[in-house]
């Protein structure tokens, strides 16, 4: 598939290159607010956007990684990591009941 693309009511598979040539994340909207996981690795200083981001350190094209950090920043209300520590030791979604 090529792009964004809403595979199901409320699911989408975001396109999130950068990290890889074809890199995916996946948003889900919930009750708490829109999550999305994502399909490259994350770090503290990028989310929440409280600060300009940092471009990944393993990455195949800098400005691609750069701008998909920017398109995750403006989707997600709830942000689920890949390669995240801390996100590895919660016991459910940020949000969630």
């Amino acid at each position: 598939m090529e792009g964004d693309v809403e595979i199901a009511p409320g699911v989408r598979v975001i396109f999130s290159p950068g990290h890889t040539v074809g890199g995916q994340s996946f948003a889900v909207e919930t009750a708490g607010g829109r999550a999305v996981t994502t399909g490259f690795c994350c770090n503290d200083k990028n989310f929440p956007a409280k600060r300009p981001a940092v471009a990944l350190g393993v990455h195949i094209d800098l400005i691609a990684a750069y701008e998909t950090i920017q398109k995750i920043r403006g989707l997600a209300e709830i942000l689920t990591p890949i390669h995240y520590p801390a996100d590895g030791r919660r016991s459910r979604i940020p949000g969630q009941a």
